[in-house]
């Protein structure tokens, strides 16, 4: 997808601990959400796990922000443990 096709980004609460923590995406064309899975799992009961996956969407905002200022675009994808654990551009061009 294009990064000026996505219209909103949110984090969903699981009901149950066993479950991850899921980034939603809202995309312009799309009737349903596109779910990126965070691998976080269930709340911890202080909050901590939903301010980690918190950061993450807001890291993704970021890299979509910088990926668009790319001229030829970019590719997002979150890194390996060898990446720091974070969100990775790659240039299309």
């Amino acid at each position: 997808m294009r990064g000026d096709t996505i219209v909103g980004i949110t984090v969903s609460d699981p009901p149950y601990g066993y479950e991850t923590f899921k980034i939603m995406l809202k995309v312009t064309g799309h009737r349903d959400h596109l779910w990126l899975d965070s691998g976080v799992y269930g709340d911890d009961g202080q909050g901590a796990r939903r301010e980690q996956v918190n950061a993450l969407a807001d890291a993704f905002v970021d890299t979509l922000a910088r990926g668009a200022a790319m001229p030829s675009g970019a590719l997002i994808r979150f890194g390996s443990d060898e990446d720091a654990s974070e969100w990775v551009l790659s240039s299309l061009g």
